[in-house]
């Protein structure tokens, strides 16, 4: 998912985009353009499917190939947002690679 990140730099905020590579509750990893500082608070833009959220993060690990954020706090209409993402993913990811046991799960709990 396409991503923005604000960093609050000493010339002022500059925003640069990036693509997530995963997203969890707490926080995620991205590939950025210009790779941020650790410990630097940022603001991660998402274009959700019901609404685009910003949020607070820290900057955990930072490299070329791989930033990590930990997010503060999430207002509640970013984890929602998120939540459904991530169940949306859950759901897509099923369809396109069934787990192999899934229907003698369901069989053998009647």
């Amino acid at each position: 998912m396409p991503i923005t990140l604000q960093r609050f730099l000493r010339y002022g905020p500059a925003v640069t985009r990036g693509l997530s590579l995963d997203v969890s509750m707490r926080g995620m990893s991205a590939l950025v353009c210009g790779a941020p500082r650790v410990g630097e608070t940022v603001v991660i833009g998402l274009s959700l499917p019901d609404a685009p959220v910003e949020m607070l993060a820290k900057v955990r690990h930072s490299s070329d190939a791989r930033t990590g954020f930990e997010f503060y706090p999430l207002p509640p209409l970013a984890q929602h947002g998120i939540q459904r993402w991530i169940q949306g993913l859950r759901e897509h990811e099923e369809k396109l690679f069934p787990f192999p046991y899934a229907g003698v799960a369901e069989v053998g709990s009647g």
